[in-house]
């Protein structure tokens, strides 16, 4: 008799980016959707993880029937990062409120943790370092609705063995700024290392310069530090399919893809 495919479970990627999170969800076993407006980081994602990858709005895409809801809205106008006026490029809209109001039976979503100044409690502050304790010591914020994932070790804001977040500014160098994981090198790190302590390895595609009028080594960089971490994502997938890597229900929620909930 033949054997049945078991299907897999899906999620849709809002604000995909260079696709990190997707990459993080597909590893937990998730068969993932990502929307990213940017061509550019949506040419990246398509050669960083398999599946499909739409370029569009993702206030013009249907978000019903998938089973969960990844979305990283622009955080431009919330990082500590940014050291000048409010954002005015053509990606960094806020949409963290719309974000949250998406109807989803499992919903994460992930910002900076200046966001909760502009919406107090509505996710939160997990280090990266949490999951991995080894790359780099990265706050997140993560609110919706979904299974609270068991963590390695206690939440601090950072870890002394370790470098800080990678940013989206690598490319510059060291320079003064200790919040730049080359400050922690005192050196420029290389677009391989900002990769690997993001969760990526072994996407040699990214490196081949597309269109130099765009300064594609930047763009790279920033594609990388501006991602979430790939095992990051990839713990809160799990932590939804697979009750061994779940710490608690956050809002009481009874969702439990194993038993078909969805």
């Amino acid at each position: 008799a033949p054997t049945m495919i078991e299907k897999k479970p899906r999620a849709l990627v809002l604000f995909d980016g260079a696709g990190l999170a997707r990459l993080g969800l597909t590893r937990a076993g998730f068969e993932c959707v990502g929307v990213e407006i940017d061509p550019v980081k949506h040419w990246l994602s398509e050669r960083l993880c398999p599946g499909e990858v739409i370029l569009a709005d993702v206030r013009d895409i249907n978000l019903t029937g998938f089973d969960a809801v990844w979305a990283s809205p622009p955080c431009q106008a919330h990082s500590e990062a940014r050291t000048q006026a409010a954002p005015t490029g053509l990606y960094s809209e806020d949409l963290l409120y719309w974000s949250l109001t998406i109807k989803s039976p499992i919903l994460w979503v992930e910002n900076v943790p200046g966001s909760l100044a502009a919406i107090p409690n509505w996710g939160r502050v997990y280090n990266a370092a949490q999951f991995d304790p080894a790359r780099q010591s990265r706050q997140r914020v993560i609110g919706g609705r979904h299974p609270e994932p068991l963590t390695d070790r206690p939440f601090r804001r950072g870890y002394e063995d370790i470098p800080p977040a990678i940013v989206a500014s690598e490319w510059k160098g060291c320079a003064t700024d200790p919040r730049r994981a080359s400050r922690f090198f005192g050196r420029k790190i290389t677009l391989a290392e900002a990769a690997y302590h993001q969760g990526i390895e072994g996407v040699s595609a990214w490196y081949t310069v597309k269109d130099p009028a765009i300064a594609w080594i930047r763009q790279l960089y920033e594609a990388i530090g501006n991602g979430v971490p790939v095992w990051m994502s990839e713990r809160f997938g799990l932590a939804s399919l697979d009750p061994t890597y779940r710490a608690t229900m956050i809002e009481g929620s009874q969702i439990d893809l194993f038993r078909g909930s969805l």
